[in-house]
């Protein structure tokens, strides 16, 4: 029945926007409204936002450079070569380690700017919980620069003599009889950038170390890299809100399916009839039926000796399907006449589908005339005389035809029963009785 599916989809079409057709409006109404909103604030009047933006921006980057000058003759390096950039230097041969801080800054714009680098060498002894038993500072350099540029590099240079700082360790600690901490010898420097950033001052310092670590025959210099520091000046401004692609396009488009289905389901309430007759009702009860129960049901036609037994009416599939359970039996779809049997004792239970909705108008169902020819209506209970003697049965499993045209009779008297009656075979009339009423007539 595959040629009735876009029929049977259209009857539940219309059960559902009648039983839903005031949620569905409802539904298309907010729909509207939701989308109206967001279309008018996204593109009509989106509104203000506050917002934090830089105006003016200041990068400090710092940096300790360091080598030693070979001096003293060996196998291995010559006289004047300068190592640089090492993790470790030798003590004999090249004790003295020249560094240079080079600090540079970045900025869109700048005026008056003075760079400031001062670096000082702190030895001190320091105990495990952190404890400074003994500390002494020596300044190295110090370094001025004014007017300096974005992008230039201001450098402050000092030597350390590492056979030197090993002295006055020695010496410190010979003084003060002990040395109950750790000694440690590093550098700090203090850097200091001040002058007017995108026309805003703006002051910016920053602290580094290098540490220096002595094993005797060899001293470790250890030192950060390049130490960058940002300074940001930022203020407060109000600037139109924006929004992102999906709420741009998101808005109208639920403004418009809104309008569409709230303008649908109207139309469609008012020019068409949605509620279902009895008859569709009973139709797609039967489909609902047909789907649910499809494991329990085999297509095959039935022999006609079947058919000769009393037929029992089912009011629906599901009645069949459950009396055919509760029986051990099966259910059979005849593939001609769409009919549905179960065979049990004596019987054949049997239901008759409805017939669809005939294409139309979409307003109503199929006409009387169409139901009627569809429907053969129940069978006639067999009394128990005429369950004795049965007569064939047609071809399609239905009970043969009961009734006669009153064309065919020849007795102009005779009464032409109605669709339910039952005939008598022995009281219609036979051409041996027609002649002998022609010879009385005659006589007469």
């Amino acid at each position: 029945m595959s040629e009735d599916a876009p029929n049977e989809r259209r009857l539940r079409l219309r059960a559902v926007l009648n039983a839903q057709s005031t949620a569905i409006l409802v539904v298309c109404l907010l729909l509207v409204a939701v989308g109206a909103g967001l279309a008018y604030t996204t593109h009509v009047d989106p509104g203000t936002e506050t917002e934090s933006r830089t105006v003016s921006s200041l990068t400090v980057e710092s940096e300790y450079r360091h080598s030693a000058t070979v001096t003293e003759p060996n196998a291995v390096f010559e006289t004047g070569t300068e190592l640089d950039g090492r993790d470790t230097y030798f003590t004999r041969i090249a004790p003295e380690l020249d560094v240079d801080v080079a600090t540079s800054y970045a900025a869109s714009t700048a005026e008056n700017v003075t760079v400031e680098v001062g670096s000082t060498l702190v030895i001190r002894n320091v105990g495990e919980e952190g404890t400074v038993y003994w500390r002494e500072t020596e300044p190295l350099a110090s370094e001025t620069v004014s007017g300096v540029s974005p992008g230039e590099t201001v450098n402050a240079s000092f030597a350390l003599n590492s056979t030197a700082i090993d002295g006055r360790v020695a010496s410190i600690e010979e003084e003060l009889g002990a040395s109950p901490g750790e000694t440690e010898t590093f550098v700090t420097t203090d850097v200091a950038v001040d002058g007017s950033i995108g026309g805003v001052p703006t002051a910016s310092t920053q602290t580094l170390d290098m540490t220096i670590t002595h094993g005797g025959d060899t001293y470790s210099v250890d030192e950060p890299g390049v130490q960058s520091d940002t300074t940001e000046r930022t203020e407060q401004m109000t600037v139109e809100r924006e929004y992102g692609v999906l709420r741009s396009f998101g808005g109208p488009l639920l403004l418009l399916v809104g309008l569409v289905g709230a303008g649908g389901i109207g139309y469609a309430t008012r020019e068409y009839d949605l509620a279902l007759t009895d008859a569709e009702r009973e139709y797609l009860s039967y489909r609902d039926d047909r789907s649910e129960f499809a494991e329990w049901i085999t297509t095959f036609r039935l022999p006609a000796s079947v058919h000769e037994r009393p037929t029992a009416e089912a009011g629906s599939l599901r009645d069949l399907v459950d009396f055919a359970i509760d029986n051990d039996t099966g259910v059979v779809e005849d593939p001609e006449t769409g009919a549905f049997h179960a065979v049990s004792g004596e019987f054949v239970y049997t239901y008759r589908p409805p017939a669809p909705a005939v294409e139309g108008d979409g307003e109503g169902p199929a006409d009387a005339d169409a139901v009627t020819d569809a429907d053969p209506g129940p069978t006639a209970a067999a009394s128990p005389d005429s369950a004795a003697s049965p007569s064939a049965p047609a071809e399609d499993g239905d009970s043969p035809d009961r009734g006669v045209d009153a064309a065919d009779l020849d007795a102009p008297d005779v009464d032409v029963p109605n669709e339910g009656d039952v005939w008598d075979t022995d009281s219609r009339p036979t051409d041996a009785d027609a002649e002998d009423s022609d010879e009385r007539d005659e006589e007469v």
